[in-house]
């Protein structure tokens, strides 16, 4: 036998159960190629092969009452069940809010008779499809909410395919809940009116639609685990800035001074250095220690800087207030600074106390962000901002 004519096949689902008379023609369409539907899925269906009928499919609601917090059953009620088989119509499976039903007479009367109470039947899967609307909507807040102070624009350039994927994924979430709440009032509206529902609709037109929104928002899905994975892998790539020998394109705490640096222990003086397809370069440093400065009391800093080297001077431009908000609870209050030279633009804030100092310089496509601590007021923008911007200036 050749594999073609294998007994078990599979097809991509061309219209979801929300969309019940294409669905349902759908499957008929099947039959009548001698193909019958043992499983229907949300994106694969599987049939079994065997010779050409004509058989009619109904999808009819899984629940008629409750809240919509129950779980929807996996098949109908065996007095439902019996019933239904009497009137010569078999229960294929369950898939979402409903149940499949196939009847191969064609002298069977319908399931459903009167398009008033079927509208009725349909109350909950209403429900449903609104709650599946309102809840994608709610997650999209929700993560715009979390990630949207100080980190969409990180996001963006240190993960533009992960940021990608995520964001089709949840607006292909939600185009699918609104496609199903559309289809699923379209049809409660024309049965309240009175008219039968059509079971031979064609479901050609809108078929492309739904497959490629469904392929999408399930290829951003798993897309988006396998760059997570790797976007992890590559953010434990810290290490100990001894053993980096490369030029670093900022100023080091011994280059901030004229004393002498001992440093703190290996796990806080640390560097990670990785990449993105919109930032050639990225660095994480973080370095600590005490400075000894002769006759003047000893320095004890510590250093965090981020530096991005990125695509275009835009994306450099729109790092600035992510970076700023990312230690906006250390230094939030702005405070003056002067031209620097070979800047394009530079920023300074402090916190309240005037502990904490950030600078943020913006030279061409690359953007520095330096926080470091100041505890006695000796060690401000005036005395180190200059190094700072001279030591950017100078690795370009």
């Amino acid at each position: 036998m050749k594999l073609l004519d294998k007994e078990i096949v599979y097809r991509l689902v061309p219209c979801p159960c929300y969309e019940v008379e294409a669905c349902e023609s759908w499957l008929t369409d099947m039959a009548a190629q001698g193909l019958f539907v043992e499983k229907l899925g949300r994106t694969l269906a599987r049939f079994r092969r065997g010779l050409p009928q004509t058989v009619r499919y109904r999808l009819t609601a899984a629940r008629l009452k409750g809240s919509w917090l129950d779980v929807v059953p996996s098949e109908p009620l065996s007095t439902e069940k019996a019933l239904y088989a009497e009137y010569g119509w078999e229960f294929i499976c369950s898939q979402q809010e409903f149940f499949l039903y196939a009847c191969r007479d064609s002298q069977a009367p319908e399931l459903h008779t009167d398009p008033a109470v079927q509208a009725l039947s349909l109350k909950m899967a209403r429900k449903s499809a609104w709650w599946a609307l309102i809840g994608g909507n709610a997650v999209l807040v929700i993560q715009f909410a979390l990630n949207g102070r100080g980190r969409l624009a990180r996001l963006l350039v240190e993960m533009p395919l992960l940021s990608l994927c995520m964001y089709l994924y949840l607006f292909g979430v939600l185009f699918l809940a609104a496609r199903d709440l559309y289809h699923i009032l379209r049809l409660s509206r024309r049965l309240r009116r009175g008219y039968a529902p059509d079971h031979r609709k064609n479901w050609h037109p809108t078929a492309w639609v739904n497959r490629i929104s469904r392929g999408i928002t399930v290829c951003a899905f798993f897309l988006g685990i396998l760059l997570a994975f790797w976007m992890f892998v590559q953010f434990s790539s810290r290490q100990p800035i001894k053993d980096y020998r490369g030029p670093l394109p900022f100023a080091t705490l011994q280059e901030l001074t004229d004393g002498t640096l001992v440093q703190d222990e290996d796990e806080y003086n640390t560097l990670e250095r990785r990449q993105s397809l919109l930032a050639p370069t990225i660095l994480e440093y973080s370095e600590s220690g005490v400075i000894l400065q002769g006759e003047e009391a000893p320095w004890a800093p510590s250093l965090s800087v981020q530096y991005y080297d990125t695509r275009s001077p835009w994306l450099a431009q729109l790092l600035v207030n992510d970076l700023h908000q990312q230690r906006s609870i250390l230094a939030e209050e702005p405070q003056p600074m002067p031209d620097l030279a070979g800047m394009d633009a530079a920023y300074a804030y402090s916190g309240k106390e005037g502990v904490f100092r950030q600078l943020i310089l913006v030279q061409g496509r690359r953007v520095l962000s330096v926080l470091w601590v100041d505890p006695d007021g000796t060690h401000g923008f005036d005395r180190l901002a200059p190094r700072f911007a001279e030591a950017f200036a100078a690795s370009s």
